[in-house]
């Protein structure tokens, strides 16, 4: 077992970054998988978001799972689940084949956020577990950033399927590792898993734990609609070539990276979070409404940067914020599950939406100003968070 907690935590991270590969694949190879399915943008959209259709499921459940089986035997079994999804997809040749696959790989994604923030707070309990949080909520923008900058010249090179052999490969990598090197924290006894059997009612009995996962489903509708539409909008509504576009969405991502990170150290040392959270999604709101009026360069840099700044802010914010609202620590699991059920139908939901409201009215416009009523929805819900948590003096 390894020692170093950073080391572990590394290990942890990266793993997170495969799940996020996989999810993200098909977004730089979009018109080619259309294209050799012989299906249209709409159903490619589809095969992008059922990745999250398991989490809708298995969200919940997540929290009694680990404390049934463990982080540690939860996580093997979540790369297992990544591993056997990709080996399946990579020899698919029909949509449905393939939307079966996804949904398999999805279930990796499905609880591997609630499981890493298990082990973060057992790993990091008496110091740093808000820089280490906001540090593991930021995976996705650099798998974000990967996929889109690596996985179009490996599908030319190597074949679109080879996408999935490598995710394969990576998966059963870290299986072994996580089995051999990682340890987590030691199993409940029986009285205690009786105790936790009503713990999902009494997490949702917290009106704050509710504004943050309604805050976290719409920052996830309107990040992955970005994530998986950056390019299309890019091409349709700006008239960039499919390159440029695919290497403005792959900034997106590393902008993103390091202010997941700052989130838990402006919290940690500010104690502040409610004004931190409260800036973090208006900043999302703007950017996302600043998209529909893009000139030049400078333009799509800053807009890109705000919004990947904005939403990799708000996203950390609400993971660290709500284990700290919870008043029994048996409580987090669950409530963070809570959260993620949301996260997950805001991912499930968001492409396929904003795809369909742009091919009715012929307008990627119409759909920007959806996203920006959703930033609306997110920013009312945490101010709600905000008053009541200064009511209740909980932060």
């Amino acid at each position: 077992m390894l020692r170093n907690r950073w080391v572990k935590f590394l290990l942890l991270y990266l793993g997170g970054v495969v799940v996020s590969l996989s999810q993200l694949k098909l977004v730089p190879i979009q018109n080619e998988l259309g294209a050799d399915l012989a299906i249209n943008l709409s159903m490619v959209s589809w095969l992008m978001s059922i990745f999250t259709v398991s989490g809708i499921f298995l969200a919940i459940p997540g929290g009694a799972f680990v404390t049934r089986f463990g982080p540690k035997k939860l996580l093997v079994g979540l790369m297992s689940c990544l591993a056997i999804g990709n080996i399946w997809g990579a020899f698919s040749k029909s949509f449905w084949s393939l939307l079966i696959s996804r949904a398999i790989e999805g279930i990796s994604f499905s609880m591997i956020i609630m499981v890493g923030i298990v082990l973060i707070n057992f790993w990091f309990k008496d110091s740093s577990s808000g820089i280490a949080t906001g540090i593991w909520g930021t995976f996705s923008a650099l798998g974000s950033m990967l996929a889109m900058n690596l996985f179009k010249p490996l599908a030319k090179t190597y074949g679109l399927r080879s996408l999935w052999l490598i995710i394969a490969v990576l998966s059963m990598i870290f299986l072994c590792l996580y089995l051999f090197l990682l340890d987590e924290p030691r199993r409940r006894s029986q009285a205690g898993s009786q105790a936790d059997k009503g713990s999902f009612k009494k997490a949702i009995e917290n009106k704050g734990i509710w504004l943050l996962a309604l805050a976290q489903g719409c920052m996830a509708f309107i990040l992955f609609a970005f994530i998986n539409l950056y390019p299309q909008i890019y091409t349709q509504l700006y008239g960039l070539s499919e390159n440029l576009a695919n290497s403005y969405t792959g900034y997106f991502g590393l902008f993103g990276i390091p202010f997941g990170a700052l989130a838990g150290y402006l919290i940690d040392k500010t104690k502040k979070g409610q004004v931190i959270i409260f800036c973090s999604f208006l900043l999302m709101l703007a950017a996302t409404f600043w998209m529909g009026f893009l000139s030049n360069s400078f333009t799509f840099f800053a807009q890109l940067f705000a919004l990947s700044a904005g939403a990799s802010l708000a996203s950390s914010c609400v993971m660290i914020l709500a284990p700290k609202i919870v008043k029994e620590e048996r409580l987090i699991g669950t409530s963070i599950s809570f959260i993620n059920l949301f996260y997950y139908i805001g991912i499930f939901i968001g492409t396929p939406i904003v795809t369909k409201i742009s091919d009715s009215s012929q307008s990627w416009i119409i759909a920007i100003y959806l996203l920006s009523g959703v930033g609306i929805i997110a920013l009312i819900a945490v101010f709600g968070f905000v008053k009541l948590t200064k009511q209740n003096a909980v932060l």
